[in-house]
């Protein structure tokens, strides 16, 4: 267990602070429950309104309290009061703290300071908290219940192996009682609110070292410290226990309802996709899919690898679980050939690929259910099975049979899990379960949770998910950069650029140009015009010379009357340069995982493609390649249908040349982006051709959020 945390989840004693006489309000809940589940430290109701609060004696204050040391406080008090509490638990030598009130920064600039307030204080002091405006935790098997929450009314949960942090009090307790009703135990249960020190990966962290946990479960509204969150899922990954995420807020009106609910600050949702799915934690759309992925995960556990078998008793439910499998990324490889003479001789009038389909002739001889049950798992090398007998497990004439086949086809030794998809009641239900298989009873949800449970396998046994160190900060400020000061900037840290030169005015321009050979583009030079050409401020293959210098005094022109109130600084003249393809690279600052940096690709399909790859800054220049390798254009780098193979190593080398450049100067710039970086042929190299520097402003600052821009 996070060593910072003991005290928090195995305290030797607990003061209630605003304790409740009635067990059904908030300041009574927590108190109700360690007493009913048998919390065996201390127990301290503080109350300066009563003598005695649920039968124990109570005290006015933490300071009245006849111990020199109290672990932990769970707090329900008006939010004023805390900070006052805070400091005099100092006294007791008090370790952590729940602070179950609301009141603080969801509500505003007056509660974030007041929670700013409460955090100094702990901090002070040595106290780490949970909280504020949160639901808080519980703990099985210890009598622990730092929590309020309906989801212990009736006593304590199942004990098991599934860990649940969430952000929403709430909702994780909604999920804990879908997964109860799942029939999944409960180890431990946390929600952490507005997250002002202890956080969603500080939990995970927790859970990870928790012996007693399996699985973590994972809601989040919003990722508060995106790298502290990576490291948290590796130590989880290295601990053999995956994380399952549902992250919502993922639209506009979802991010402000996150804000206003916990200020959590949602980021960029595709951003956050691509990172956390190179992180090891499965990340999840829906509820059901949550819970069906935790009922695989804490039943059989995860899968070696993505073979998927699929038995059915309908063509059609067949053909559905094959296009989910498919989808799913699932290996719906033929049974072997030997196995398909096998299920021929058995099943004549059924098919023997994959899926294996026996056809309704199973209705009249059960036997050749157990016979094919048989065959898939114990020849088909499969990494798991999945089924489909619709309502017969219910049947009160089918049913039996076909239960004492499959039983009896799994008997053959085989330990492949097997999901059974059915109608059925819960009494069948369980029936089932109890012999260690998976029910469902819509077959996509059987395939999805299965192949969820193939990904966390192929990512706890895969290679470490590495959050790379960011660099000490640049003290170097910039201020409004055009373009050329951007590419003399981007040249200094390596990138390589175009030859160019600039002049201030038209005359300059056509002697300056003379300095090249052959076609030039020339261009507006201003920090205020990000969209040249709409403004008319780009000529292309324009002659040096007289050439050069009309066509200056043109861009000058046609971008004052468009922009009469931008700094026009002059033109930049370059050469024009052929290449084979086109790439855009942008680096910026994310408010959830700090500096960051993309690879598309350019010139037409920029927009056409929308493929785009994401990693965290800084990365080297073979995780870069990995990144351009992703690129769903990338056969178009790559030599398709006879054209010349581009320079990718010249590319990846570049645009780890830039994540570098964002991470060194993570304090003052928020975006760069390179478009378009024109690509050469093999071994010739790449060209930055343009660029652009956005740097902070007081209008515009960088967004730093703890880990995000450390």
């Amino acid at each position: 267990m996070a060593k910072s945390l003991d005290a928090l989840f195995a305290p030797r004693s607990i003061a209630f602070i605003g304790a409740s006489n009635d067990p059904t309000r908030i300041g009574g809940r927590p108190l109700h429950y360690c007493l009913r589940d048998g919390f065996e430290g201390e127990i301290y109701p503080v109350n300066p309104s009563r003598d005695k609060v649920q039968g124990l004696k109570a005290f006015p204050s933490i300071g009245a309290i006849p111990a020199d040391e109290v672990d932990l406080l769970v707090i329900a008090v008006p939010p004023k009061a805390i900070p006052m509490v805070l400091a005099e638990a100092g006294a007791k030598n008090v370790r952590a703290a729940v602070v179950l009130t609301s009141g603080f920064s969801e509500t505003g600039e007056k509660g974030a300071a007041l929670e700013a307030e409460m955090l100094a204080t702990a901090r002070k002091l040595g106290i780490r908290l949970l909280g504020p405006n949160c639901l808080g935790f519980y703990k099985a098997g210890d009598g622990i219940a730092a929590t309020f929450s309906s989801l212990l009314e009736d006593g304590p949960p199942p004990q098991g192996e599934l860990a649940i942090v969430s952000q929403s009090g709430a909702y994780g307790a909604h999920i804990a009682m879908l997964a109860r009703r799942r029939g999944i135990g409960l180890a431990s249960f946390a929600a952490t609110g507005n997250e002002c020190d202890i956080g969603v990966a500080d939990l995970i962290e927790a859970a990870a070292a928790d012996i007693n946990v399996k699985v973590i479960g994972c809601y989040v509204e919003g990722i508060r410290h995106g790298r502290a969150f990576l490291r948290a899922v590796e130590v989880a990954r290295l601990a053999g226990k995956p994380v399952i995420l549902l992250k919502v807020g993922t639209s506009s009106s979802g991010q402000k309802a996150a804000q206003s609910h916990t200020a959590s600050l949602a980021g960029d949702d595709r951003t956050l996709d691509q990172i956390i799915g190179r992180s090891g934690a499965i990340r999840v759309e829906t509820t059901q899919e949550l819970v069906d992925t935790l009922y695989v995960l804490t039943r059989r556990g995860l899968l070696a690898s993505n073979r998927l078998g699929i038995l059915t008793v309908s063509g059609g439910a067949g053909i559905l679980m094959a296009d989910a499998a498919e989808a799913a990324g699932f290996d719906i490889a033929s049974m072997p050939e030997p196995a398909r003479a096998d299920l021929d001789a058995r099943i004549p009038l059924g098919s023997s690929a994959n899926p294996v389909d026996t056809t309704a002739q199973a209705m009249s001889d059960a036997s050749i259910v157990r016979d094919a049950v048989s065959i898939v798992t114990r020849q088909g090398n499969y990494d798991a099975v999945v089924a489909f007998f619709m309502n017969w497990p219910e049947s009160p004439v089918l049913g039996p049979p076909l239960r004492e086949a499959i039983q009896q086809g799994l008997e053959s030794g085989s330990e492949v899990p097997f999901a059974i998809c059915m109608n059925a009641g819960p009494r069948t239900v369980s029936e089932y379960e109890e012999t260690g298989l998976l029910v469902f009873e819509d077959p996509s949800f059987a395939v999805t949770a299965l192949a969820h449970a193939a990904t966390a396998g192929r990512a706890i046994s895969g290679a470490p998910a590495c959050v790379p160190t960011l660099p000490d900060t640049s003290t170097k400020c910039f201020v409004r950069l055009d373009e050329a000061e951007a590419l003399a900037a981007l040249a200094d840290a390596g990138i390589p650029t175009m030859p160019f030169a600039t002049a201030r005015n038209s005359a300059e321009a056509g002697r300056i140009s003379r300095q090249f050979d052959g076609p030039l583009a020339i261009k507006v030079i201003s920090p205020d015009v990000q969209h040249k050409s709409d403004a008319g401020g780009v000529r292309l293959a324009v002659d040096p010379g007289n050439q050069a210098a009309d066509a200056a005094s043109k861009i000058l022109a046609d971008v004052g009357r468009a922009h009469p109130a931008a700094e026009i600084r002059g033109v930049l003249i370059a050469p024009m340069i052929r290449g084979v393809a086109e790439l855009i690279l942008g680096a910026r600052i994310d408010p959830v995982f700090g500096p960051v940096v993309s690879v598309g690709m350019g010139g037409i399909f920029t927009e056409l493609l929308d493929d785009v790859a994401i990693g965290l800054a800084p990365l080297d220049a073979n995780e870069a390649l990995e990144l351009i390798r992703s690129l769903c254009g990338f056969p178009l780098l790559d030599g398709m249908r006879g054209k010349p193979r581009v320079d990718i190593r010249a590319a990846a080398e570049t645009m780890a040349a830039m994540s570098r450049f964002i991470a060194r100067h993570r304090g003052t710039i928020l975006e760069v982006e390179i478009n378009p970086l024109l690509l050469l042929e093999e071994h010739k190299g790449a060209v930055a051709l343009d660029a652009l520097i956005i740097p902070e402003t007081a209008e515009n600052p960088v967004i730093q959020n703890g880990q995000a821009a450390a």
